[in-house]
């Protein structure tokens, strides 16, 4: 089954709007993956990425072959940043690339056999500012390291010969290692003159590098702004979020204000309490209100005192004691009424859901790995994956299914639409699973993971986002579903 692609234009923006909203942080050592996702993210985000701009984002995983680990997280925080350019961030990775035990090595190896009377030789190898001999082969990886290691110290003349020799073993070793393309860009990225003043996606100056240490808001073509606002969101020099919709800008993240979708209790201004409060009373998202005079808070609701002492086979609203036996007011013991809500039943004075209710499968994002179960991308050129999700229900000799649209080289991708609606309760309890799917254009589609998502009458609470990871099978690989069931209307 296939589902019709989506403008690159509007993932990227929805990409980055998830890329927060998971908290997605730099690390002091970054993984393969870590970058590929900043590396991908700003190919997304920049209006012209360059060639090796593509060429990198798209081998990113071979990186780590050829670049240190130090190196591999400083180009990430350079990106996460807000720079324009995996081969520029990559290039000044290098003024932040530490010494390895593989380079330790080197550096005594150089000084030992190559320049034995140079005081303080081995704490000045790798000395910045300078012309030093080490900073050649510093922001490469251990294995280039090693190998420099060999080819170039231990020989007659090995001080003189070094530079020379450490770019030839670089050359060859990378080479090697890596596609040619991708050491070709490496061996330019490290080459340029990359200036100190970045330039971002506008073509302008840029000053110092958006990082934690300087910015307490939120990161925006490398530039720090204050992070609660609108149009620029977020803490921690992390990349800006736009809110959009109903959203504020909350303690730096892009939240829906406080309502039904968010609170199960009552709002109190801008913040959800539990509604339980005399001073605080309420539920599903409501204003608070508070209870005055004779009246006390039960059950969410404010009710008269005398209707707690006199009211002992049903429940109390403001108007006085009912019978406690309707979905509008359900309970007994003199407690306040509660309105059971859509889809629900009153039964023995207690809210259960109506198995007959009907209900719709609404579907908000998911969580996909970048590799698929042999390790290898999903798409051509090192792609990434293009998901939409099918999800099927059943109960006896009935069933559903539908699908939501694909979205393009997306690891979270993010949806926000209702592929099945109408469902009964009964049904999506006996049977609710989901798959999720890379589409492919040009070939079959490629199945990712998937499973049967278990759930229970609490599911139906339609002010919960409900998530649940499938495990890894032998056809696909582990995902992670984010959905809601809603009440039909």
């Amino acid at each position: 089954m296939k589902a019709p692609s989506v403008a690159v234009a509007l993932v990227a923006s929805l990409l980055f709007v998830v890329l927060v909203a998971t908290g997605c942080k730099s690390s002091s050592s970054a993984t393969p993956d870590d970058f590929c996702y900043a590396a991908r993210s700003a190919n997304l985000k920049c209006k012209e990425p360059s060639g090796c701009d593509a060429t990198l984002g798209n081998s990113c995983t071979t990186l780590p072959k050829a670049l240190s680990p130090s190196s591999l997280s400083a180009a990430k925080d350079c990106l996460d940043s807000g720079v324009c350019g995996v081969a520029s961030c990559i290039s000044r990775s290098a003024k932040n690339a530490a010494p390895t035990a593989a380079h330790q090595k080197l550096a005594e190896d150089f000084c030992t056999y190559c320049a034995p009377s140079v005081k303080d030789c081995t704490t000045t190898f790798f000395k910045r500012g300078s012309k030093s001999a080490g900073l050649a082969v510093l922001a490469y990886s251990e294995e280039v390291a090693a190998a420099v290691d060999d080819g170039c110290t231990g020989q007659d003349g090995c001080q003189a010969k070094f530079q020379s020799c450490a770019a030839a073993v670089i050359a060859e070793k990378i080479g090697a290692d890596v596609d040619e393309d991708v050491a070709s860009c490496i061996a330019e990225a490290f080459a340029s003159d990359t200036p100190e003043t970045p330039l971002g996606p506008d073509g302008k100056p840029q000053a110092v590098t958006c990082t934690p240490a300087n910015c307490k808001g939120c990161c925006r073509d490398d530039k720090c702004e204050t992070g609660d606002s609108l149009s620029g969101c977020g803490v921690g020099a992390k990349a800006c979020e736009q809110c959009t919709g109903a959203q504020e800008c909350l303690s730096g993240k892009c939240k829906e204000p406080c309502g039904p979708n968010t609170c199960n209790g009552c709002c109190d201004g801008g913040t959800c309490v539990p509604g339980t409060a005399t001073a605080t009373c309420g539920e599903k998202g409501a204003a608070c209100e508070r209870c005055t005079g004779g009246f006390a808070c039960s059950n969410h609701n404010c009710i008269d005192n005398s209707c707690l002492a006199t009211c002992t086979t049903g429940c109390c609203t403001t108007t006085g004691c009912k019978p406690g036996n309707t979905a509008a007011t359900c309970g007994t013991g003199g407690e306040g009424c509660v309105d059971c809500g859509a889809g629900r039943t009153c039964s023995a004075a207690s809210c259960v859901l109506d198995r007959t209710s009907l209900w719709d499968f609404y579907v908000s994002f998911a969580v996909v790995p970048s590799l698929d179960k042999n390790g290898k991308a999903w798409d051509l050129l090192n792609g990434a994956p293009d998901p939409y999700v099918i999800v099927f229900t059943s109960e006896g000799t009935t069933s559903h299914s539908g699908a939501t649209t694909s979205k393009t080289d997306a690891t979270v991708p993010f949806w926000a639409e209702t592929p099945l609606t109408g469902i009964k309760a009964s049904e999506l309890l006996s049977n609710t699973s989901i798959e999720i799917w890379d589409y492919d254009e040009l070939n079959n589609d490629d199945f990712m993971g998937g499973c049967k998502i278990p759930l229970t009458s609490a599911s139906f609470d339609a002010s919960i986002l409900g998530d649940y990871t499938c495990p890894a099978t032998a056809s696909g690989v582990s995902v992670e579903i984010f959905y809601r069931l809603r009440p039909h209307k």
